[in-house]
């Protein structure tokens, strides 16, 4: 019979804990929540908890790993050019959150991109006064088109959920009552059908939220309960996406 020394008996429920936390964290369904300044919460007072990703992480519990990959102001063109305001987005691939987003191997990707494309810029550098394409036609499709592709690196095939409506306009942005907001739609959602993304409407559930009592003091940004609401829409989405197939998410 081998005898084992005290001391390395001692340390096996330890060294068992241990192992135990490291297979866990491998076992959790990591969720890139990618965007601009509506997903990671700009002009919220207590950002870090109301975001929505923040509240998305207590909806779906400890089994999932999510992560706040918004990044201000970020667009998915590559080079946005300035809308006649004189404001120019950044690319969101070209920012500070894109490299930390693919590094973090995402099962889930939730893209909430498209706001900083609309607009000024989108109407009037992509399409005429009837919906035509003015320059490059497709660019916009293309360039967020290979956002998403660049998770699928490595061989992963991580699940898309995409914004296929975004939410609602405040009279201090720049797009409010320009067609650019519904004309964008059909991108979006071009862009979700040729990756077999979850498509989410993210108008219709913040309609009931006024800007006025919802939206921070510029008018543009959700919170509070209207962050709730997009955190609630994504999770179902999330949950739909795990009964609707047989196999893990990995």
């Amino acid at each position: 019979m081998i005898v084992m020394p005290r001391m390395r008996l001692a340390w096996m429920p330890v060294f068992a804990l241990l192992l135990s936390a490291v297979c866990l964290a491998e076992d959790k369904i990591r969720v890139a929540c990618v965007g601009d300044s509506i997903t990671w919460g700009t002009a919220m007072t207590n950002r870090a908890v109301e975001c929505y990703p923040a509240q998305l992480q207590k909806m779906l519990g400890d089994r999932y790993d999510v992560r706040n990959f918004g990044d201000p102001g970020s667009c998915a063109y590559m080079d946005p050019k300035k809308d006649s305001s004189g404001w120019a987005p950044h690319s969101w691939r070209k920012g500070q959150m894109a490299a930390a987003a693919y590094a973090f191997k995402p099962d889930i990707v939730v893209s909430g991109l498209g706001a900083n494309d609309q607009g000024i810029y989108m109407y009037e550098y992509s399409y005429d006064e009837k919906g035509v394409p003015k320059t490059e036609p497709g660019l916009f499709r293309r360039q967020y088109a290979e956002i998403l592709e660049d998770f699928k690196k490595d061989g992963r095939s991580p699940r898309f959920v995409v914004w296929t409506k975004l939410c609602p306009i405040g009279k201090k942005h720049r797009s409010k009552g320009k067609p650019a907001p519904f004309v964008i739609r059909r991108e979006l959602e071009a862009v979700a059908d040729a990756f077999g993304a979850t498509k989410l409407d993210m108008y219709t559930p913040l309609l009931p939220y006024p800007e006025t009592e919802h939206y921070a003091n510029d008018g543009v940004h959700p919170e509070g309960v209207a962050q709730r609401a997009i955190a609630e829409v994504t999770a179902r989405a999330i949950r739909d996406l795990e009964l609707s197939r047989h196999e893990p998410i990995k």
